[in-house]
C-alpha cells in the first residue's frame, strides 16, 4: 500500500550507505567492508576499537557497536548503522576527531 514511500526510503539508505562507505575508506587507518545491509563493518588499527568506541560515546554522544571479538575474526572491528545524512555527517566528523586524538 505504501510501496512508493518504501522505495524512496530504501533508495536513500542505499545512497547514504555508499557515501558512508566511501568516506570511511578515505580515512587513514580505517578499512570498511562492503555491505548490502543498513550498517557498515569497519576495522581500525590493532587495539584501537574499544578506545574509539568509548570516545565516540563519551565525548560525542555517538553510539556504534564495538564487536569486542579480541581474538576472533572481528578483532578491532566496529559497526555503524547507516543513518540520515545529518547523523552520518556527525558520526564522520566525530570519528575524524577521535582518530586524530589517538
Amino acid at each position: 500500500q505504501h510501496r512508493e514511500v518504501f522505495e524512496q526510503q530504501t533508495r536513500q539508505l542505499r545512497e547514504e550507505r555508499a557515501q558512508l562507505l566511501q568516506a570511511l575508506a578515505a580515512l587513514e587507518g580505517v578499512t570498511p567492508y562492503p555491505s548490502a545491509a543498513n550498517f557498515i563493518l569497519f576495522r581500525v588499527a590493532p587495539g584501537h576499537a574499544s578506545r574509539l568506541f568509548a570516545a565516540l560515546r563519551d565525548q560525542h554522544g555517538i553510539l556504534i557497536k564495538d564487536m569486542k571479538a579480541s581474538d576472533g575474526p572481528l578483532a578491532d572491528c566496529l559497526r555503524v548503522t547507516v543513518g540520515t545524512p545529518e547523523e552520518n555527517d556527525a558520526f564522520l566528523g566525530a570519528l575524524k576527531q577521535v582518530l586524530a586524538d589517538i
